[in-house]
């Protein structure tokens, strides 16, 4: 029987090891995925705490990958550290949201300056293309439709990346992204809690007129027009500083209104059961709601 090469049985030896951390890394990939996707929409609600356990049940993953993945989004600022006391997901503030618009301001008039200043026949063309993408993704009517929303953000993230597009800084597109990342919590978390009001048509032409403007090579009109897209998410950040009572009042009132029922029913239930503070609260809400449909 011819003996076996010590140098085949060294081979074998060393792929095993190699194979696992493939498989690891794979499973690791897959509950950051997951995490990530939750922690953005919303599903993982912010300063909530991400127990490991429950982790593993939620998502059908073992305790290695999880926590790897964890650390991975700690160091993204999508979840804290509390080491001996574990991990949650970042909390939300009207400062930290400002500081995530005044950063996205600056590297993003960066990128686009420089995009405008280098791009080609190809980057235009994918302006373009990424543009038809987004006015024909339809735009969700509810946050139920999961789907939708993740179609349609992934259209908008794709315009956005398009104009960008022909910057060299693989640096600031990173941390962009990451900023990114932020801001699309806050959105989707600012609808949940405000209700869907976005207009189409407000939507589209706010795109075009910024994709023109990059389009003619108008670096100081493309600027202007991106810093003001960009600003327009806090034109309703405060309420983000409301105390948790009145957000459950906001929200029992968008599911009372989808309840059939008579206009003088609902006015007179409104009327008589609010108490003073809701009744004074209620003009200011209205006016958030007429704000966040002009964003």
């Amino acid at each position: 029987m011819k003996p076996i090469s010590r140098n085949l049985v060294a081979s074998r030896n060393a792929r095993a090891p190699r194979v696992e951390e493939e498989s690891e890394r794979t499973l690791s990939d897959q509950a950051y995925r997951l995490l990530h996707r939750d922690i953005l929409s919303g599903v993982l609600e912010p300063d909530s705490k991400l127990r490991l356990q429950g982790l593993q049940d939620r998502y059908g993953l073992g305790m290695s990958p999880i926590r790897e993945a964890l650390m991975l989004l700690s160091r993204e600022g999508l979840v804290s550290n509390e080491g001996q006391r574990g991990f949650r997901v970042a909390p939300v503030s009207a400062e930290d949201l400002r500081d995530i618009v005044s950063a996205r301001v600056h590297i993003e008039t960066i990128l686009l300056t420089e995009s405008i200043l280098r791009g080609d026949a190809d980057w235009g063309a994918e302006i373009s293309a990424a543009f038809y993408k987004l006015t024909h993704e339809p735009v969700p009517a509810s946050l139920d439709d999961i789907e939708g929303v993740d179609a349609w953000e992934a259209a908008h993230r794709r315009f956005h990346r398009a104009l960008l597009g022909a910057a060299s800084s693989p640096w600031l597109h990173r941390i962009n992204g990451q900023l990114i990342d932020h801001a699309e919590r806050y959105r989707r978390l600012r609808l949940a809690r405000l209700g869907f009001t976005a207009k189409t048509d407000s939507i589209f032409n706010e795109h075009q007129v910024l994709m023109e403007a990059t389009l003619s090579r108008d670096v100081n009109r493309a600027c202007t027009v991106l810093r003001e897209h960009l600003n327009a998410t806090l034109a309703v950040i405060d309420y983000l500083d409301e105390p948790a009572s009145e957000q459950s009042q906001m929200a029992s009132g968008r599911a009372a209104a989808r309840t059939p029922r008579s206009t003088a029913a609902a006015r007179a239930q409104a009327t008589g059961n609010a108490s003073p503070e809701s009744k004074r609260a209620a003009p200011r809400r209205a006016r958030k709601s007429a704000e966040l449909a002009k964003a």
